[in-house]
């Protein structure tokens, strides 16, 4: 069986590093073409930093393309529950390479040709990267095999009541991936809220001794630590669940709609907007919505995928 050629977007904090990892293990079943970062949960040069350091700790080689500072029309909105540097307390050495010669929406580009229509995007932060890729090179969407996303909700919120963070910063972005006509699954906040990292996981993590699970564990302390000293987020692996459902699609149940992005201000700004009932007639469904997850499938796939990294 031919790996699946991958393209990863990301905007490397916490959740998005565990993703990294379990991608990195996986290079068995798909092939690393390329990464890009952009700014989210950190500032761009956080998670650009992160991105190709966690990139070159692990050995991989794959050009790490640095991506947009801001969303295509808003002032960037970051997250404080990753910490300053994205990571929190953990320090990652230097990667001794350097960033890719082209830009984000050129590498997206230049990696789709390569994968001759078969590349699988994954996008785990704001949209504006890819958004920018369609806008610059608009036969992209037709080299493009599937995006999948972690991104948006069907129901409610972590920004706001509705809206999810990486539709919440840049969600003229999300509109334009949405609208693309690119195959699209979206992995949503309703579902990723459901993997709550469990005791046992960390626990069965931090047995092994593999460069992969000594980095995953330090990442999950802060996350619990940060939840415990300050109420910010519950270590939810949200990213991975999306890496997770393009190697075992098992993992998630979907159902298509067709979903729209809100623009406007309010509560309501980067809602993703599902027609739940048909009522909008002349729009065909165009978005695999996550709506269930085997949660213990998925953490029994985690750690599997952990120990089989051990020497």
């Amino acid at each position: 069986m031919s790996r699946i050629p991958v393209h990863i977007d990301v905007d490397t904090g916490t959740d998005d590093a565990i993703a990294l990892l379990c991608a990195l293990m996986s290079e068995d079943k798909i092939d690393i073409l390329s990464f890009s970062a952009v700014a989210g949960n950190a500032p761009l040069d956080c998670t650009t930093k992160n991105t190709l350091d966690i990139a070159d700790m692990m050995g991989n080689k794959a050009p790490v393309a640095i991506g947009a500072a801001e969303p295509l029309i808003r002032d960037l909105r970051v997250a404080i529950s990753h910490g300053k540097t994205g990571l929190g307390n953990v320090v990652i050495p230097s990667a001794t390479r350097p960033f890719s010669e082209l830009s984000a929406y050129d590498q997206i580009y230049e990696s789709a040709c390569k994968a001759d229509g078969e590349l699988i995007y994954l996008g785990t932060g704001p949209q504006t990267n890819l958004a920018l890729a369609l806008k610059v090179h608009p036969d992209l969407k037709d080299k493009i095999k599937r995006v999948v996303l972690m991104g948006g909700s069907l129901i409610g919120g972590n920004t706001t009541q509705t809206s999810e963070f990486n539709a919440y910063v840049d969600p003229e972005a999300m509109k334009i991936v949405m609208r693309s006509g690119i195959p699209t699954t979206m992995v949503g906040l309703d579902v990723t809220l459901q993997t709550e990292l469990p005791v046992w996981v960390i626990e069965e993590l931090r047995k092994l001794d593999n460069k992969y699970a000594k980095l995953a564990v330090q990442v999950m302390d802060f996350m619990l630590i940060r939840n415990k000293e300050y109420g910010f987020d519950v270590a939810n692996i949200h990213d991975a669940l999306a890496f997770c459902a393009i190697v075992y699609p098992e993992v998630i149940k979907t159902k298509k709609y067709f979903i729209d992005v809100a623009t406007a201000e309010e509560m309501v700004r980067g809602m993703t907007v599902a027609d739940f009932r048909d009522v909008i007639t002349d729009k065909e469904p165009n978005v695999d919505c996550a709506e269930e997850v085997d949660v213990q499938g998925f953490w029994n796939w985690m750690v599997d995928l952990f120990k089989s990294k051990e020497a």
